[in-house]
């Protein structure tokens, strides 16, 4: 079974590239056993240059990794917990504590309204658990995406693949993939990659209950990850895996509203290409997706909210990318089988500019900056 992983940024991760070099700035990146023995931790330079502070041990699989004040949160997909980790001034970690996640192959984790927000792929729940003062989590309150006869998967080949496409993943059953609320604090999303289905939620205090709204994207297209727009919440952009799409939605009152649907992969591609992370660039203008395959970086515009425009594509200069995370000017792909991380400079937004450093980290899945 393919599992599919997306990447969250820290508040550090959205300053200017002024006060990022100005101030201690820490990359920690998760990473795939076997060959990934645990969380590697790097000081970022001024330029952009990685420097090894060394491993932090964990050998469950901590794939996704989300950062908040000075603490980091690793999804265990092998062990079905979170692991809640202290940096110290130097930017090592400590392990605080292992904390059962309240569902099957953590996959995703986001934090927002007092709480730790996790999807599992394994078995399809959400999970909310509180956030501490000491940075630990407490018990985790979780629910299924979907309950009952209706929650049958959907088709197995996209129905908006490109011509000759094989990507086939997660459609035997539903699968969440990510959670996380709304900017504006109104609302809950989720995504379920099984039954191609975007679920939104009032935010409210705990666990909610059955899904406020779904809304059915294109059949087969697999959602795994999803953007706000970085001034306007009601806008949210979902990145769909198999057929490497991404849909604009409209959040409003009465649901959300499907509004257009276009490929981030090349006019002209054909073959299979899995998409797999999406997250906004600096000044909030473009957004940038990552195409698994075809290997790339794709440049999306923004000015026309309701209409993304695909703009360019960029090599990643390495195997199979699987999430980003920015550090001010600074963003850091991870290749997974290739083993490194590509670095690239965030100066013209809409043109990343690869630097021709590479790091080596085996088999990373996902980072978070401090």
């Amino acid at each position: 079974m393919k599992r599919r992983h997306l990447l969250s940024l820290s508040a550090a991760a959205l300053m200017p590239a002024t006060a990022a070099a100005t101030s201690p700035c820490f990359l920690h990146v998760g990473t795939y056993a076997p060959l990934g023995q645990g969380l590697y931790s790097f000081a970022i330079a001024a330029d952009g240059g990685l420097k090894a502070l060394g491993l932090t041990a964990n050998t469950r699989s901590p794939s996704w990794l989300v950062a908040q004040g000075r603490h980091v949160y690793a999804a265990e997909e092998g062990a079905d917990h979170v692991a809640v980790y202290a940096q110290d001034a130097q930017g090592r970690l400590e392990l605080l504590q292992r904390h059962p996640s309240g569902g099957r192959g953590p996959v995703q984790l986001s934090l927002s309204a007092g709480h730790a927000w996790v999807a599992h792929y394994g078995d399809a729940r959400f999970a909310a658990l509180p956030l501490q003062a000491d940075g630990r989590l407490g018990e985790a309150e979780s629910w299924p995406g979907c309950a009952g006869p209706d929650c049958r998967p959907g088709p197995q080949q996209a129905a908006k693949a490109p011509p000759g496409s094989q990507a086939n993943s997660g459609h035997e059953a539903p699968h969440a993939h990510m959670i996380q609320a709304s900017p504006d604090g109104r609302w809950l999303l989720g995504t379920d990659l099984g039954r191609d289905r975007l679920l939104v939620w009032p935010l409210e205090s705990g666990a909610p209950k059955p899904a406020a709204f779904e809304l059915a994207l294109s059949p087969g297209s697999g959602p795994r990850h999803f953007a706000f727009h970085p001034t306007d919440a009601r806008w949210v952009y979902v990145l769909q895996e198999e057929s490497s799409t991404l849909s604009t939605v409209e959040l409003t009152a009465d649901g959300p509203r499907l509004i257009d649907e276009i490929s981030v992969l090349p006019a002209g591609f054909a073959g299979t290409s899995y998409a797999s992370d999406v997250l906004v660039a600096p000044g909030g203008r473009h957004l940038y997706a990552l195409n698994r395959l075809h290997d790339s970086l794709a440049v999306i515009a923004l000015a026309q909210p309701r209409r993304p425009r695909l703009l360019d594509h960029h090599w990643v200069h390495g195997s199979y990318p699987r999430s980003a995370c920015r550090a001010g000017r600074h963003l850091f792909v991870c290749n997974q089988r290739s083993d490194q991380l590509s670095h690239f400079d965030l100066g013209r937004p809409e043109q990343p500019r690869f630097t021709g450093r590479q790091t080596a980290v085996p088999s990373p899945a996902g980072a978070c900056s401090l």
